[in-house]
């Protein structure tokens, strides 16, 4: 007789119920610069590839879920099953000036769900990837004053508010096919949705009467799909030390993604208030091509050496939000992981992964004629548990933009924890006499 693992079932069935309770929960963040275009773009991969400076086209592992190469998904173990949870807090500081040109300075601290995926394979040689993970985020509140003389001597001092919040998420499910040895191939569909929520307030002066505070309110509910295709190649030095190169790379089609704006606006004052809605609209905006290629050097399994050059021109795609251009965003990413003794019996911190990088970027935003660019360096680890389970940490260091120009500077920190749980099988068949 031949019956199913049910405790292993119970487990799968309640991690599948658990994504899609918390696929609805988005990574909160907190940036002024997270008010042009569609948000700040999160850094690319999970734990992993966050502690490597984000590099992930060349990077292949069974143990790990690298959906930003479909590629990778081939290399499943048989009878394999991983699942990836992670979560990201982050602590940024703010030096600039305000409208009045004196020095300012701030801080503030976000953090929520990074991601959660799942991984198996479906045949030999062949396997799948699911999982939701943000793409970009919206945090930001800013104030500022009345300066006209006439609206100051006879109004007095008006405020503006404008806040910010939301993002897009990106859930993908993908396929990896090895279809010649050394060789994996690999494609992702991406479904984006969220939601881009902007406030607009007018205050007045309590002492005012004629007019009445008023309060805009405008959404930007994004849902559509796109497709990724990646490709990775290892070549073999020495296969009986494990000293490889691997070449991988992706593709992801351009795409016009579609939304609905919802607007209203709401006029305050003494005796009633006023509610304006405006019919939904349906709009798009232009999301690039990109590229992204890497290479990875792997010297008898103990240390790899990665790197990745990616590119993706948003100077053609009109802002929605905030009426300033857009350019070509470009990164390169380091990344090095270090594993002094896989199979030690002994050591623990010897089977413990080590690893560090850096990256620099040249972001899709221009702010007053300036690319804001920004620069971090990382560092973590894949602390091994029972089998191949790990918990992996990364920790982020880095700067965004600058106060020249009366620009805002942003430094950051980020911390993502992320559990990889490992079952071998997952799913067996047992046999009773």
């Amino acid at each position: 007789m031949y019956r199913l693992a049910f405790p292993r079932f119970l487990i799968l069935a309640g991690l599948l119920c658990l994504s899609e309770f918390l696929g609805a929960q988005s990574l909160n963040t907190y940036s002024p610069y997270s008010r042009y275009g569609i948000g700040v773009l999160s850094q690319p991969g999970f734990t992993q590839n966050r502690s490597m400076g984000g590099v992930s086209q060349p990077y292949r592992s069974e143990t790990i879920i690298n959906f930003n190469n479909p590629a990778s998904y081939a290399q499943r173990d048989s009878m394999s099953f991983l699942f990836d949870f992670g979560l990201e807090t982050n602590t940024s500081g703010f030096t600039g000036y305000d409208q009045y040109l004196n020095p300012q300075t701030s801080r503030n601290s976000a953090g929520g769900i990074h991601h959660i995926a799942i991984s198996f394979p479906i045949a030999k040689r062949i396997g799948l990837a699911a999982g939701i993970t943000p793409y970009s985020s919206v945090g930001y509140r800013l104030l500022r004053f009345e300066t006209d003389p006439y609206i100051l001597s006879t109004i007095g001092r008006v405020k503006y508010y404008h806040t910010g919040r939301g993002g897009i998420n990106q859930a993908f499910v993908g396929m990896g096919v090895s279809p010649l040895k050394n060789l994996s191939v690999g494609f992702n569909m991406l479904y984006y949705f969220g939601s881009l929520d902007y406030n607009n307030d007018i205050e007045f002066p309590l002492n005012y009467n004629p007019y009445t505070n008023g309060y805009i309110r405008s959404s930007f509910q994004v849902s559509d799909i796109n497709f990724n295709f990646g490709v990775q190649y290892t070549l073999v030095l020495d296969k009986e030390n494990n000293t490889n190169i691997t070449l991988g790379g992706t593709y992801q089609l351009g795409k016009n993604i579609d939304m609905t704006q919802k607007w209203f606006a709401t006029l305050e004052s003494n005796l009633l208030d006023t509610l304006y809605p405006h019919p939904d609209r349906k709009s798009n905006f232009e999301l690039p091509w990109s590229v992204n290629a890497g290479l990875a050097f792997t010297y008898k399994d103990k240390i790899t050496i990665m790197g990745e050059y990616f590119t993706q021109d948003w100077s053609k795609t009109t802002p929605f939000n905030v009426n300033t251009p857009m350019a070509k965003m470009e990164s390169v990413r380091f990344g090095v992981e270090f594993t002094p003794n896989r199979m030690d019996l002994k050591s623990y911190f010897k089977k413990v992964n080590y690893r560090a990088g850096f990256f620099t970027n040249k972001s899709n935003l221009l702010v007053s004629g300036k690319q804001i660019n920004d620069f971090g360096i990382t560092f973590g680890a894949g602390l091994p548990l029972k089998g191949k389970t790990k918990v992996n940490l990364s920790f982020e260091i880095g700067k965004r933009g600058t106060d020249e120009s009366y620009l805002i500077k942003e430094t950051f920190k980020a911390f993502n924890f992320s559990f990889t749980f490992y079952d071998y099988p997952w799913f067996f068949k047992r046999k009773y006499n």
